[in-house]
């Protein structure tokens, strides 16, 4: 029996067992495999961050654990970040840190004594890469016109001004499968919705946003045609697989290359902003420095007489993008957006409020800092 044949005989066989449950049994069934679920999740955190956390610092003597950053650990060009180990376990891997647990585990990383803990978020930065380099008017109007792209996009998907929650997330699925290389099956396992809505959906996209779709098809021919992908930065990622007689293998590197283009331009405005934030703290002689980088985000210690200064000047490079700006000649078509916590911790803070780059909650700050 070929493996094909046996797993339609295995789905048929799963489809009449499940036909024989009772309602309350299947509900039982779905709490005990979810329960499992957060069970492994569980797992993962205590042996990778509570028992990895715990090892490094008995090893460390010092109240530190220590990450090793690498220019070249990715086929993106984003840094990637693994536990320092020299002999000895030293840390824990930062980028995989997860920010939504039942015991913030975040907060275990604190600030010396005395300091502020920093945390700056880029908002959507892979749909404002896809706006720019898609060239996709609709969504370059949600951005400059400051909506909530994924309530925007909801709009136009659904076709009415009033949204649900659930459309909403819908909205936002698709815009980040598209970004990935997802499709309508990947929605409908992810949403929980019928196979068919999930086509409709997705057909409206292409709708909606018709450059999204125009630019995927070229970026893909060039893939085809070149051997490669590259970002408005220069940077190049040959993929070579895209000539494999294996259609899935094919379809595998034109992912990857569409992916490319958006997550490699993302990371390389980070990494501007990182040069920028660094160059200007050391201009100004502060003692604020960055401590850590996650994903589309950066960590800072700071003093806290220089929070003002330092959060002006890390919205300024990171918002308005001088080094970038200076260093490459690129002006983004859409603007970029922070959001910004000061507290003790990794894991904890108040959101800073800018205008004309100045911190206008800086009381409030200082006030939960000292509680």
């Amino acid at each position: 029996m070929s493996k094909w044949k046996h797993r339609d005989e295995g789905k048929r066989v799963s489809k009449s067992v499940v036909r024989q449950k009772s309602t309350q049994e299947l509900r039982e069934a779905r709490d005990f495999l979810s329960g499992l679920l957060n069970l492994r999740k569980a797992e993962k955190l205590k042996k990778t961050y509570i028992n990895g956390t715990k090892n490094a610092l008995e090893t460390t003597q010092n109240g530190k654990i220590y990450v090793d950053y690498r220019m070249d650990g990715t086929s993106t060009g984003r840094l990637s970040c693994a536990a320092y180990n020299a002999e000895a376990p030293l840390g824990v891997s930062f980028h995989t840190l997860p920010r939504e647990t039942n015991t913030n585990i975040r907060s275990m990383f604190v600030a010396p004594p005395g300091d502020a803990f920093v945390t700056v978020d880029y908002a959507a930065m892979e749909l404002r890469v896809l706006a720019h380099v898609a060239k996709e008017k609709s969504m370059q109007h949600a951005f400059n016109s400051g909506a909530d792209l994924h309530t925007y996009t909801a709009k136009l998907l659904f076709g009415r001004d009033k949204i649900s929650k659930e459309e909403r997330q819908i909205a936002k699925t698709v815009s980040f499968l598209i970004v990935y290389g997802g499709g309508a099956f990947n929605l409908s396992e992810t949403m929980r919705i019928p196979l068919d809505r999930a086509k409709e959906i997705i057909n409206n996209y292409k709708r909606v946003y018709p450059g999204v779709f125009r630019y995927m098809e070229h970026v893909n021919e060039f893939i085809r045609e070149n051997g490669y992908a590259y970002t408005i930065f220069g940077r190049r990622r040959n993929l070579r697989d895209v000539n494999s007689k294996d259609k899935g293998v094919v379809n595998r590197a034109l992912r990857q290359g569409l992916n490319f283009t958006i997550q490699s331009t993302a990371s390389d405005i980070l990494l501007c902003g990182l040069l920028g934030i660094h160059d200007s703290f050391t201009n100004a002689k502060m003692k604020s420095r960055i401590v850590a980088t996650v994903h589309d985000s950066i960590e800072l210690i700071c003093p806290p007489e220089e929070l003002a200064e330092a959060c002006s000047i890390v919205f300024n490079e990171l918002v308005n993008y001088p080094y970038m700006r200076n260093k490459f000649g690129i002006d983004l078509a859409v603007p970029l957006g922070v959001d910004m916590e000061v507290g003790r911790s990794f894991g904890d803070g108040v959101s800073v409020d800018l205008s004309d780059l100045k911190v206008t909650n800086l009381q409030e700050i200082l006030s939960y800092l000292n509680q």
